[in-house]
């Protein structure tokens, strides 16, 4: 029942913060959080280095992820430590495949693809748990409950995939098609709930030329689609049912991405009926499926959400969150693709607040730059 509770919690103000964010992340100052200044031109502006708000939403989406991952590990009375081991290990292998993918794909060198590092780490999380089973049973003389961690591994996924999608809004890349050319039932249905992007530095502006348009905002559907699936499969997992959690969360979604890839507008790799990405998804939920038949089910275990709780409330893991979020902040959210001018100079009326004489106004002034 606890349980229950606080997902509502989180489920009130997952919503409260989506109706925000869904209405002004498309406007144009949206886009860029700072730009740190390099180097100093010839006219006296500053070479500008920007930094961007789907670095900050891909930061949280990651630190959300992984305290997810980290308070349903611990409810099955996980060690933290080996949660925090599998957690930087999956992150060093999905991270740098995220911009090589892209890369490979999309031919995008500037770009990141969640899509592509999911798929790496379905593919390598089960080989991840089997081999840490395989060390806490040698040297430590216990067993990981793997499917329960697989099932928290998805849903960690899940909801971190879903707030990611949050940075894409802010960016405008992954943008769905104009309303205009889009289905009868798909114009009737988002004729108020669409979206529209201002900016030239939003993707959809200079790769997709659709500013200022009415698009499907498919961005922000699978944000509360994979919110909503990412919920109620850890209230599956509260309530010890580890293998339907795993199957509903890693299925649920890979099915979502492919089928959502239809409404659709950006380039995806592969042919303009079946993208590249689509084709990883529904691979990776065969291999779901396959997955959750040959594991065990540990229907014995009984998550305590108490105990979650307590694991994610240490200062080690609290500094390894923040340590995460800033890591993920500065490797996705450093912007090759825009440029940024900066200038800098006195207000127009420091001297008449600052009432000092000359000298000390100068002084005064000098201590401000």
């Amino acid at each position: 029942m606890a349980a229950d509770l606080f997902l509502l919690v989180c489920a009130l103000v997952a919503a409260t913060s989506f109706r925000f964010l869904f209405r002004h992340l498309p406007e144009e100052r949206w886009q860029f959080v700072a730009s740190l200044p390099l180097k100093k031109n010839d006219d006296g502006s500053w070479r500008g280095l920007n930094l961007t708000f789907y670095g900050l939403f891909t930061g949280l989406a990651g630190g959300i992820g992984v305290a997810t991952f980290i308070l349903l590990t611990a409810s099955v009375q996980v060690p933290l430590a080996t949660s925090l081991l599998l957690t930087l290990g999956v992150l060093a292998i999905c991270l740098p495949a995220a911009k090589i993918i892209a890369t490979v794909v999309e031919k995008n060198r500037h770009g990141f693809t969640v899509g592509g590092a999911s798929f790496v780490g379905i593919l390598i999380a089960p080989l991840f748990l089997w081999m840490a089973d395989r060390l806490c049973q040698q040297y430590l003389n216990f067993s990981l409950p793997v499917l329960p961690m697989l099932a928290a591994m998805a849903i960690a996924y899940v909801i971190g995939e879903g707030i990611g999608r949050l940075a894409c809004i802010s960016f405008g890349c992954c943008y769905g098609k104009a309303l205009a050319q889009s289905p009868l039932w798909a114009r009737q249905l988002f004729a108020t709930l669409h979206h529209v992007f201002i900016g030239k530095t939003k993707k959809i502006a200079f790769a997709g030329e659709m500013e200022s348009v009415r698009v499907i905002p498919i961005q922000a559907v699978t944000c509360v689609v994979y919110t909503v699936l990412a919920l109620v499969c850890s209230a599956l997992f509260f309530h010890s049912e580890f293998g339907l959690a795993f199957s509903v969360a890693l299925i649920g979604s890979q099915l979502w991405r492919a089928w959502s890839e239809t409404l659709r507008a950006d380039y995806r790799g592969g042919s303009k009926l079946f993208s590249a990405y689509q084709a990883m998804a529904l691979f990776a939920a065969i291999y779901g499926i396959a997955i959750t038949v040959i594991m065990p089910a540990h229907s014995g275990l009984t998550p305590s959400l108490t105990s979650g709780l307590n694991a994610l409330w240490t200062p080690a893991v609290i500094l390894s969150l923040q340590l995460i979020m800033v890591i993920m902040f500065f490797f996705s959210g450093t912007s090759t693709i825009t440029t940024g001018e900066l200038r800098f100079g006195l207000a127009a009326d420091w001297r008449s607040q600052a009432g000092c004489e000359e000298e000390g106004c100068e002084r005064t002034g000098n201590a401000a730059v």
